[in-house]
């Protein structure tokens, strides 16, 4: 639609700028995205709308453009972490690149919703470029972390046997937190060896298991799973009293199994980062591999080609045929 004939829409002058956000979070959640999601969107529109506030801008669209975007992420840029935390004290390091191309990706979709919508009638944040942040490659468990974690981990009580499921099933298939809390008793085919999952945006998908997993989800299945407290309860991974566990629970396993183990760097997403590093140097593709991950795209799916170049190059380093000459 060209700029200069755009009708923008009636209401709009009506509008204060924390009115638009309440619309924004209403439309995210009739596209079906994850209460996450809708929460991360609406803490950093919050964020950007208190600094406006702070520098005296009216509570309306007129201070939301690119020149204020960039001024709000120069100031994210120098800020203390944690700087006025209800909870965590303020500390000395600053934000993290990674947290400012966050809060530049919130703003940018917040704009393009902002033009389809015709309340504006540009993109105004179109041409705000995302901070330059450090390619990190992402360091996966090793086989030897993983025995350590598995041997701190007491299998002989129902809820050790129930933590040791939920940790090789995370590292199997690279399920999230809050997939292996939801994971339901009859979605989970262990004959066959697969799990039907809600992920993101409540889009299902098929996750497969090896026979592993299989032996290790049947024995907890058959032998530890305590009975449901609620005979609608159909969550495979259940409290002690029988009681649907959350994404909270399975983070608190991992902090504990992280302590326990010493391997302190564990968090369930790690899990998941693992698995789709070994999948990739196991011999499997990125294509299948984003099904199993459920990702719509192939970007976060490339992230793991980096590594698993560079864990190429140092296995070269060990077993170079030249280099195994020359030591002969």
């Amino acid at each position: 639609m060209n700029v200069l004939t755009r009708t923008l829409r009636k209401d709009e002058v009506n509008l204060t700028f924390d009115e638009f956000i309440s619309r924004y979070k209403l439309s995210n959640r009739s596209e079906s995205k994850s209460e996450k999601t809708i929460q991360w969107y609406n803490e950093i529109l919050m964020s950007f709308f208190r600094y406006q506030r702070s520098k005296g801008s009216h509570n309306d669209l007129s201070g939301f453009t690119v020149d204020a975007a960039r001024e709000y992420i120069l100031y994210l840029r120098n800020r203390p972490k944690f700087d006025s935390h209800p909870y965590t004290p303020t500390q000395n390091a600053k934000l993290s690149p990674q947290t400012l191309r966050c809060h530049t990706r919130g703003l940018k979709a917040f704009s393009t919703w902002l033009y389809i919508n015709e309340y504006t009638t540009e993109n105004r944040l179109k041409n705000l470029k995302l901070p330059k942040a450090p390619a990190k490659l992402i360091e996966p468990l090793t086989p030897e972390d993983i025995k350590r974690i598995t041997s701190s981990i007491n299998q002989n009580s129902p809820t050790g046997v129930r933590n040791h499921a939920i940790f090789v099933t995370a590292l199997d298939n690279g399920m999230r937190a809050s997939e292996l809390a939801s994971a339901k008793l009859q979605q989970a085919n262990i004959k066959e060896g697969h799990i039907k999952v809600v992920g993101k945006g409540a889009k299902e998908r098929i996750v497969p298991i090896g026979k592993f997993v299989q032996m290790t989800l049947w024995h907890y299945i058959s032998q530890r799973r305590p009975k449901p407290v609620d005979d609608n309860c159909d969550n495979l991974f259940l409290s002690p009293r029988g009681k649907p566990i959350t994404g909270n629970t399975i983070k608190l396993v991992f902090t504990r199994l992280a302590k326990r183990s010493g391997i302190e760097r564990l968090h369930a997403h790690l899990c998941r980062h693992t698995f789709a590093i070994n999948y990739l140097l196991n011999g499997g593709d990125i294509f299948s591999l984003r099904e199993i991950l459920g990702h719509t795209t192939l970007d976060m799916v490339n992230h793991y080609l980096h590594f698993t170049t560079s864990q190429i190059a140092t296995q070269h380093h060990k077993y170079s045929p030249m280099d195994k000459l020359q030591e002969v």
